[in-house]
């Protein structure tokens, strides 16, 4: 038992750490008296770990112990004690850790927001008041302590942490940024407009209701596509049906990760068939890219049972949406052949094309190679594909 009493005083917090397990676990409660002698003097990150071990045994005289340390002259007792009270997180300790909210040393100041936003909503109105004030404290990794203070002691902080959306650094805002929904109007848009891509993408995940038209702006014009992304995600957790035709748009986007980000906001707000029913309905929107996304967008989805549907794409006026129907029909034609002999005959040059090569490859990779011609070998079945009328 002596080798790890010693142990206690290593050098080494990995030993020490170690240490402490295993006197826990020979000792117990005969513990108390080596950890205590050794709760302020072992390195400070492992401080918590002694205090965890001392509530563990049952010791509750370590808050008292810490409380009183709070007063010591020396900033790093000080700040030792506060992460011990951050470490146990008891009720007795708020009004000593509202006091340390006031401490010289800006560490101190930091921890015991963090002790405070541990115990959360039973230390009461009065304590997320006095970590609002810090919302304006010199130190920036402070103010960042005091965001996350309130937000976790007030029910709805954001009327409190809407000056901080001013910020002059930007990691303060980007931890405003994750209440966007409690904000008020005006201060959650300062964040959806801000000019870091991290905080517009961090609001734009938070953001309410409210706050769908501006994420439905940034979801088409952000020129960010980690922002569009979020917005599309954002979208995606308003539970409003209405939502999906604010998606659709980003179907377009020029970004694959963007669109993949839209199609699962979509079949968040909707049923796999309804997602499919919205897109089949865009094919025959009057612009040819909205068309043409919303055939990868069901290639995606592989949506077979709408296969009738897409094939009119075959006759569509734009060569660029008859290329799309090329690029995707393997992922929604279980014979796509008799579609590419049709297309090999198109009027434009590289829909021929396409369709010449997406042929020969087939041809290459069959054993048959009736891909090719119109003589299918026997026992072949013809195909059922509903082809539409070749183009004059």
């Amino acid at each position: 038992m002596r080798v790890v009493t010693d142990a206690l005083e290593d050098s080494s917090p990995e030993v020490v750490a170690a240490a402490v397990r295993r006197l826990v676990e020979l000792e117990g409660e005969r513990a108390t008296t080596a950890l205590r002698a050794r709760l302020f003097e072992v390195d400070l990150s492992l401080v918590p770990d002694v205090a965890k071990a001392l509530a563990r045994i049952g010791d509750r005289g370590v808050v008292g112990i810490a409380i009183a340390a709070l007063d010591d002259p020396r900033p790093g007792r000080r700040l030792a004690a506060v992460r011990v009270l951050d470490a146990v997180a008891d009720r007795e300790s708020v009004e000593s850790l509202r006091r340390g909210l006031d401490d010289d040393v800006a560490g101190v100041r930091a921890q015991a927001l963090d002790a405070l936003a541990r115990i959360g909503g039973q230390a009461g109105t009065c304590a997320s008041a006095d970590c609002a004030r810090l919302l304006a404290d010199p130190a920036p990794y402070v103010r960042i302590a005091a965001v996350r203070a309130v937000a976790s002691l007030e029910p709805q902080p954001g009327p409190l942490l809407a000056p901080a959306v001013q910020d002059r650094d930007r990691f303060v805002r980007l931890a405003v940024a994750q209440h966007a929904a409690s904000l008020p109007e005006q201060a959650a848009r300062a964040l959806l407009e801000d000019g870091d891509v991290r905080v517009r993408e961090a609001a734009a995940r938070a953001a309410g209701r409210r706050e769908v038209g501006a994420l439905s702006v940034l979801l088409t014009d952000d020129p960010a596509r980690d922002v569009r992304r979020a917005a599309a995600r954002g979208l995606g957790g308003m539970h409003e049906e209405r939502v999906a035709d604010l998606l659709i748009p980003g179907l377009e986007d020029r970004d694959a990760l963007v669109r993949v980000a839209v199609l699962h906001a979509l079949e968040q707000l909707l049923t796999r068939d309804q997602v499919v029913r919205r897109l089949c309905s865009e094919l025959g929107d009057t612009r040819a890219v909205r068309r043409r996304a919303c055939l990868y967008a069901l290639a995606r989805l592989e949506a077979r049972e709408v296969r009738r549907e897409v094939s009119r794409a075959a006759i569509d006026p734009d060569p660029e949406v008859r290329l799309a129907l090329i690029h995707i029909a393997e992922a929604l034609f279980d014979e796509p052949a008799p579609l590419m002999r049709y297309l090999s005959a198109d009027r434009d040059e590289a829909v021929r094309d396409a369709a010449e090569v997406w042929l020969l490859r087939a041809a290459q990779a069959s054993p048959l190679s009736h891909v090719y011609t119109d003589d299918p070998p026997e026992g072949h079945q013809p195909s059922t594909l509903p082809l539409p009328p070749p183009p004059v």
